[in-house]
This record gives structure tokens, sequence and C-alpha cells, in this order.
């Protein structure tokens, strides 16, 4: 019996085979080059990039990885990316360690005799642990198919378990640690009541904020956590500091998504008439309620207002353009730029793994971030980093 089901098995897995190597010969990248577009319309103006500003004045980078396991390895190689986009050369190498080592790996630059930093938030080691017990599941002699094996232990169970653990009581170590990272950077210190503190003698200085898949939402909570947590009172010296942030960008954006964890039709939406002292849960309505607190607009940056910028390869399963859905100020912008990661198969089929990670190493992505948009066109860098994934092993 075993014999008579094989056969007609086989006879498919030749099929598959065949049709996959038709579909190879019809690869299409629909999104080479990008198209840029801000919401309702069809084109972008122009923004900056990290260059933009770091060659007027002191700058500050936060980076904040995604899901699946990443050590000190990501930072470098997201370094290793930034030096080549942008001719930055050598650098001071620092880090500081936090809770079950999660690590804030800073490089310190010098551009036309300005400060730039990079911070790298390593924030990954606080997952481990949670993970320990799904992997006991493969501790045994069960049959598997060596691809579904592969696709279980690297796709579910070291990468989505991340959003899960995240979503969880088991994510309060990384919420917390992200809160005093972020906190930090923007000249403050977390109090023993836990609420961000700015410390008046730390200099301020401009902010880009990037951050990659499940990070956007780890960033975004942070950064809503810390303004929810200050009391009105003080609301406007952490309005001072979030001003000094110019761009956000979002790559592989995953807000719209996680959100829908803690989605309440109540607080949807500000009203465009109403004054908010407190955001209701929206990154973007922290920044509006920030504007509001100090009665000015943000520090300008040189080519426009602040921007949050969505990077999304529409067949990327984990990524998602940025709509506003609260009250958007009008000195701050959205704008989405949909790429293309990897080649679509007779328009069936982009491989799911590089479609979500491939921003990494996508020559249009790499240039925006580190050059900014000129309004016309996206620039291209090639950059020489691995091409690696956690999806898949």
């Amino acid at each position: 019996m075993e014999t008579v089901i094989q056969r007609p098995l086989c006879k498919v897995f030749s099929v598959f085979i065949f049709c996959a190597s038709l579909l190879i010969s019809g690869c299409t990248t629909p999104y080479i080059p990008p198209v840029v577009q801000e919401p309702g319309q069809n084109t972008a103006s122009n923004f900056g990039g990290i260059m933009s500003f770091a060659k007027q004045e002191d700058l500050r980078v936060v980076w904040v990885h995604g899901m699946c396991t990443h050590d000190e390895s990501w930072a470098d190689n997201r370094h290793a990316l930034l030096q080549q986009a942008i001719a930055i050369g050598s650098s001071r190498r620092n880090t500081v360690y936090g809770p079950e080592r999660a690590a804030r790996v800073t490089f310190n630059h010098s551009v036309n005799a300005h400060s730039l930093e990079l911070r790298f938030l390593v924030w990954s080691p606080l997952a481990a642990e949670a993970k320990t017990a799904i992997g006991l599941d493969h501790n045994d002699d069960l049959k598997r198919a060596s691809l579904n094996k592969t696709l279980k232990e690297g796709l579910i169970d070291d990468c989505f378990s991340d959003a899960v653990i995240y979503t969880g009581t088991a994510g309060n170590p990384t919420r917390s640690w992200i809160r005093s990272e972020v906190c930090d950077a923007l000249g403050g210190d977390i109090s023993a009541a836990g609420r961000c503190v700015v410390d008046d003698r730390k200099p301020r200085r401009k902010t880009v904020l990037v951050a990659e898949s499940l990070g956007s939402k780890i960033l975004s909570d942070a950064i809503v956590s810390i303004w929810q947590a200050t009391p009105a009172s003080e609301q406007s010296r952490i309005a001072e500091r979030l001003g000094d942030v110019q761009m956000v960008f979002l790559l592989a954006n995953q807000i719209p998504l996680l959100n829908a964890a803690t989605y309440s039709p109540g607080t949807a939406r500000i009203a465009a008439n109403k004054s908010a002292d407190r955001a209701s849960g929206s990154l973007l309505d922290v920044f509006a309620s920030a504007r509001a607190r100090t009665n000015k607009a943000f520090i300008a940056e040189p080519t426009g207002p602040i921007r949050f910028v969505a990077f999304t390869d529409p067949n990327d399963l984990l990524s998602y353009r940025l709509f506003p859905k609260a009250y958007l100020p009008e000195d701050m912008k959205i704008t989405n730029v949909i790429v293309s990661n990897d080649q679509t198969s007779l328009g069936l089929l982009e491989r799911p793994d590089t479609a979500h990670c491939g921003y990494g190493w996508n020559p249009a992505v790499i240039a925006t971030v580190s050059q900014g948009y000129d309004g016309k066109r996206l620039g291209s860098v090639l950059v020489n980093v691995p091409h690696s994934c956690g999806l898949g092993g």
C-alpha cells in the first residue's frame, strides 16, 4: 500500500519541479524603481536622510531590530551598511549591556566637524528564555519532513514567537529596557517611579529613528509609554526632546498589525477639534500631542517637516503601509515607499523570507535612509552585506 501511495506523490512532485522551473523563467520586480507616495496621493515631497542632518549639526540615530534571534553581529552589519552607503569612515565602537546582555552598540563618527552617533539596540536576548520551552517539542524521534522542520524551528519557534512573547507579560523586560534606552536617547533617565525625567544637563541633538519589522511596534510602544507616564506638568520638557526627532524610518512596518492586539474603537481617532494632553495610543498621536504642548513646530529639517517613512514590499506578508488614523498636524508627514525586495515569479510568488528581510540589503531602501529623497527619484546604493534572514532557519 505504501508503494501505491508514493507513486502518485512522486508524480505530483515531478510536476511541481517542472512548474517551478517555469516560474523561474518568468521573474519580474514590479517596484524597481520603487514608488514613493503620501496617503491619498500618487507622489511625495522631498525629505532628508541621515547625512542630510549629520552634515549640519550633531545627530543621533537610534536603530531597533525586528523579530528572530539577533546578536551584536546585527549591529555590526547595519553599521557596515551605513559606512558603505554614506562613506563615514572609521569610528569608535562601544557596547553597554543591559539585563540578559541586551546591548546598546554605539558607533561614533565625525562628519563636517559634527558628531554622528549611531546607536543599535539589540533586545533579542531578553526574549531568549521564553523561547526555551518551545523547542522542547523537537527533542523527540517524531518523523518530520526536513523543510517543515526547518520552517517550524526557524519561522515559528524563533521568529513569530517574538511577536507572541512581546505582546504578553513575557514581553515586559523588553518593553522596560527599550523604554529606558529611548529615554536615554532623548536625554533623560528613568526615575524610581518609572517615568522618563529629562536631564537638562544633557545636550539636545537632532535624532533619527529607524526600526525594522517588530521593532517598529516596540519603538512605537516605548515612545507612547514615555509620553503617557509623564505628568502633564512635565510634558513640555519631554515634548521638547520629542521635537528633536526629525525622521522615523520604518522598514517592514508592522504597527497596523500589532496594534490590533490592543485595538479599541473608542480610541481609534483623536478628533481634529479636540485638544489632547494625552495620546490615545498611537505614535502619531504622541507627536501631535507633543507639538500641542510646545505650541511651536518641530525643529526644521533641511528639506521639510518631520516625517514618517514606511518601506513596504507588497509581497511581504508581515509589512503594511502607514496611514494616519488620528489627528495629523500640518507639520507632520507620512510617506510610503513601495519596493520589491526580490523577484516575483509569473505574478504568483515572491520568496516570503527575502520579501520580509530584504529591506536590509535593498539598494533603494539603504539609499533613502542614508541620503533621503529629492522629490523626483530615490537613490540606489549597492552594499556588500550578508543577505541573511532568520526566517526559515
